[in-house]
């Protein structure tokens, strides 16, 4: 899968970032910078390892590039609606922050985009506060509300180190 830029508008060329966008469920949609984000890919189900007795959220483990990655489903971490486990593939983000990687499964990529990060509002008090840890804020682009995720948070959830 290869993802491309779509066309925004642009604030300041030297002021926008570039960000991962995707689907978290059918009304949902969110952002990971492109700086954390190391690529975007669809991996087929039958190369995801199953390991029982692991929490709801990991799907299991998958080789990439000759190490092995956990892959977790992003949306049930946010309290949203579970990637489907029966599915042919899984539409996954590679996150990497410092030294450490984590695949992350959503409903769909959806490709890049830029904006300022000026333009980013703050979660707090705009949403559920079991969501508001997950989030560096949200944006507001042609008429859609679009969640901006922070890896660091998503990395370091409760759910994925005890």
């Amino acid at each position: 899968m290869s993802v491309t830029a779509s066309p925004t508008k642009r604030s300041n060329k030297t002021t926008d970032e570039m960000f991962l966008r995707f689907q978290l469920d059918s009304q949902t949609s969110a952002v990971v910078p492109m700086l954390q984000t190391q690529e975007a890919i669809v991996l087929p189900a039958g190369r995801v390892s199953v390991i029982p007795n692991l929490p709801s959220p990991v799907l299991g483990l998958f080789n990439r590039r000759s190490s092995l990655l956990w892959l977790v489903d992003l949306p049930e971490i946010l309290g949203l609606e579970p990637i489907d486990r029966h599915a042919h593939s899984y539409d996954i983000a590679l996150l990497k922050v410092g030294q450490t990687p984590l695949a992350v499964a959503v409903k769909s990529i959806q490709g890049v985009i830029r904006f300022a990060r000026e333009q980013i509002e703050s979660p707090i008090g705009s949403f559920n506060p079991a969501f508001t840890p997950y989030l560096s804020g949200w944006i507001l682009q042609e008429k859609e509300l679009i969640l901006v995720l922070d890896p660091q948070a998503i990395i370091n959830t409760k759910v994925l180190n005890n």
